[in-house]
């Protein structure tokens, strides 16, 4: 009887330290996701803006973020979603030309390497 109350406060704290650990990881991911949301507010606020520069940047910053495992699988949905309709403006603004688009690549990557180029 007297091993009975050193292990029932062992398995005390180790609950406690568990729980208190699934908090802290929990807290980071929900931290994360948050910034993963600003990030997809930036690329919108970019992907809109007047300018091409900003324009490609927002394209880059949203392949980014549809890659990342920080955002859960509807928000890089969300972010595949907006991918899709900026594309079609790409398309329909006569940007691409009559190319075939291959999504895999990333936007003016023709799969070449500068040396099969040269």
């Amino acid at each position: 009887m007297t091993w009975l109350v050193p292990l029932l406060s062992f398995a005390g704290a180790l609950v406690g330290a568990a729980g208190a650990a699934w908090v802290a990881l929990r807290g980071q991911r929900q931290d994360a996701r948050g910034e993963w949301r600003q990030r997809l507010d930036q690329a919108i606020a970019l992907v809109t803006a007047d300018t091409e520069a900003e324009q490609q940047i927002g394209d880059e910053l949203l392949a980014d973020l549809i890659e990342s495992d920080l955002g859960s699988d509807e928000d890089r949905e969300l972010a595949r979603r907006i991918a899709r309709i900026r594309l079609g403006q790409q398309i329909d603004e006569g940007t691409t030309g009559s190319e075939e688009v291959d999504l895999a690549l990333p936007a003016r990557d023709d799969g070449c390497t500068e040396q099969e180029e040269a």
